[in-house]
Parts: structure tokens; C-alpha cells; sequence
């Protein structure tokens, strides 16, 4: 495999993960109690959550499988346990700790707006998924100059 299928495959499982995250945007307009279109809503974003949250994880299980194959390890502890390892990184680790301050004021001040919330519930999550991402071994395999023949 070359390395842009590499790339590909954490390009799509972020994509994967960014529908998940934007699955709670739907939160505000959806009611198990309400109208049909809302009822719909609300059956849809716990779909839409678990479908890209799982499709994130399989490709990243994959991209991860692949990266053994090659005997391929930069960091001892997973993605979700490091901070700050490049550039990227960088970037979204300071954006994932902005969203979780700022997700904890407007759960404090601003309970009763719940698409401002639903909104910043779906960044923190996402810079969640991303800080994984982008701190992780696969990421570093994916583009590594010089690994992939």
C-alpha cells in the first residue's frame, strides 16, 4: 500500500468521526414526543452517532492492523493519552481544552439554550476524536516519510 491510501484511510475515519460529532447538532430539533419529522430526528442522531463513531473505529482498527504489519510504533501509550506530539496536534489539543472549558460554561450559565450546548458538545467531541487521532502511532504511520514502500 502506498502512503496516500494510508492517509485515505485516516482521512475517511475522520470523516467518520466528524459525523458522529455533528450527529448532536440534531439534538434541539428532535422529540421522541413530537411531531413524525421529530420523532425521525431523534431515532436519527443516535444513528447517526453510532454509525460514525463505529465506521471511525473499524478504519482505525484497519489503519492500525496495518501499521503492525510493519512493525510500526512511535508513541508507548495511545493517542488518547498524549499531547501535544506535532504540529497538528497542537492545534487541536488546544482547541479540545477551549471546547471543554467552554462546554462547561454554557452548561453552567446557559443550560436552557440547547443548541448552543449541542454545539459545543459536538466540538468537544469531535476535538476529542481528533486529539486521539492526530496524537496516535497511526497517524504518525500514516504520514511518516520514508515507511511505506
Amino acid at each position: 500500500m502506498s502512503k496516500n491510501r494510508y492517509c485515505g484511510i485516516l482521512l475517511y475515519s475522520v470523516i467518520s468521526f466528524l459525523i458522529s460529532a455533528l450527529s448532536f447538532i440534531l439534538i434541539p430539533f428532535s422529540n421522541f414526543e413530537g411531531t413524525k419529522l421529530q420523532k425521525a430526528l431523534a431515532y436519527m442522531v443516535g444513528f447517526i452517532f453510532w454509525i460514525g463513531l463505529i465506521v471511525g473505529l473499524i478504519l482505525t482498527h484497519y489503519l492500525g492492523k496495518i501499521r503492525e504489519k510493519h512493525n510500526y510504533r512511535k508513541y508507548f501509550l495511545p493517542g488518547i493519552f498524549c499531547f501535544f506530539k506535532n504540529k497538528k496536534s497542537r492545534f487541536i489539543d488546544i482547541l479540545m481544552i477551549v471546547s471543554a472549558i467552554a462546554f462547561i460554561i454554557v452548561k453552567t450559565l446557559f443550560s436552557n439554550e440547547i443548541l448552543v450546548l449541542s454545539i459545543t458538545l459536538s466540538l468537544l467531541v469531535f476535538s476529542v476524536y481528533i486529539h486521539s487521532v492526530l496524537n496516535g502511532n497511526n497517524y504518525a504511520f500514516a504520514v511518516k516519510k520514508g515507511v511505506h514502500q
